[in-house]
């Protein structure tokens, strides 16, 4: 077995032995009065569902990062912050409903980055039928969109990165309902399937970690996907979860937004449930968002409508310290981080959800 899928099983099959102590829901994990506060602000109204968003550099022609949020009717939004404020702008629409979308180098013919978004080839996610991925980007004539892959299912995660060493440059990885990893390239002037890897259960998102990909996989697991000895594989831990749904990895952690309300955060020591709510999780971010703390913290989102902000226990502690930053009119429904304010401390969140809301939230 490839030793990376050894160091990975490893890491998962902790969480039966050494789970740490979850946190009591009751109780909210911590005191909310204690970290530093945040602010947010909504930037943009799309009024319709928003199923996804990231943060980057897609548009040339704008200095720094834009939001991109994708709909419930296949519309795209790119949302930009300039000295008037904030602007967005639906910059093309897919012929089904988009919910998920990264940002990266997926185009390595192109100049700068590009993004893809994933979701139904037709009608919308409950309608089933087959699922499709789209590559953005804007060129001399302006926004383009161009379908990279059709699958058998709604493609519900993607992302984009380095994960297969026999291709040059980044690849796109496409999970979905479909059960299978797509792995594809671009060669010349074509797009290419160059692997695919069966999953346990639906894909629901998914981020490269360690040379291949770990997806939330909703019935329950968290899959590994990566090149052994020339094939694409899956390895996984079986059950460990109650609903994977969103994913995120830093250094030698995973983060997973699960189904019964959990967060988990995953080390190879172990595992533990660092933040529990009532409802669906939909949001998991693992980054340094608060350069005046100690640690990198992590933050969250769902179905109880509320974007929390989780820093880690200090000497003495024991539980994660939640900060509500927002609190939505409808369901939140993504999660993600990136530099947007040029006066900003550290990376600001963008949240999306059922009320059609684009939220930023930064440090005050």
């Amino acid at each position: 077995m490839h030793a990376k899928a050894l160091l990975f099983l490893a890491l998962l099959l902790l969480l039966t032995g050494c789970g740490g102590d979850d946190v009591d829901p009751a109780a909210g994990g911590g005191d909310e009065t204690a970290a530093p506060s945040w602010g947010a602000t909504i930037v943009f109204e799309a009024g319709q569902k928003l199923g996804g968003c990231a943060v980057g550099d897609v548009d040339p022609t704008h200095p720094g990062n834009e939001i991109l949020a994708v709909a419930a009717s296949g519309d795209i939004y790119v949302v930009r912050h300039d000295d008037q404020g904030w602007h967005g702008e639906v910059v093309a629409t897919a012929g089904g409903e988009m919910i998920g979308c990264a940002i990266g180098d997926a185009d390595p013919a192109r100049p700068g980055l590009e993004a893809v978004v994933g979701g139904m080839l037709a009608g919308g996610e409950d309608a089933g039928g087959k699922g499709a991925a789209h590559l953005l980007y804007r060129d001399d004539a302006g926004w383009q969109l161009q379908p990279i892959y059709e699958d058998e299912a709604l493609v519900h995660g993607v992302c984009i990165g380095d994960v297969d060493p026999g291709h040059d440059g980044d690849e796109v990885i496409g999970v979905g309902f479909s059960r299978k990893a797509t792995i594809l390239g671009r060669d010349s002037d074509a797009w290419k399937t160059l692997g695919q890897a069966d999953l346990t259960s639906p894909g629901k998102n998914a981020v490269v970690f360690k040379g291949g990909v770990v997806v939330a996989c909703s019935g329950g697991t968290v899959d590994w996907v990566a090149v052994e000895d020339g094939a694409w594989g899956n390895e996984s831990a079986g059950t460990r979860f109650g609903g994977p749904a969103r994913i995120d990895a830093l250094g030698e952690q995973i983060l997973v937004a699960c189904d019964d309300g959990g967060l988990q955060l995953v080390e190879f020591e172990g595992s533990r449930q660092i933040h529990k709510e009532g409802q669906k999780l939909r949001g998991a971010v693992l980054a340094d968002l608060d350069p005046s703390a100690p640690g990198q913290e992590a933050a969250t989102a769902g179905y109880e409508k509320a974007m929390t902000v989780l820093y880690p226990p200090q000497a003495g502690e024991e539980a994660w310290t939640p900060v509500t930053v927002w609190r939505d009119t409808e369901k939140l429904h993504h999660l993600a981080a990136g530099e947007l304010l040029a006066d900003g401390q550290g990376l600001e969140l963008v949240t999306v959800g059922y009320s059609g809301r684009v939220i930023v939230a930064a440090r005050r």
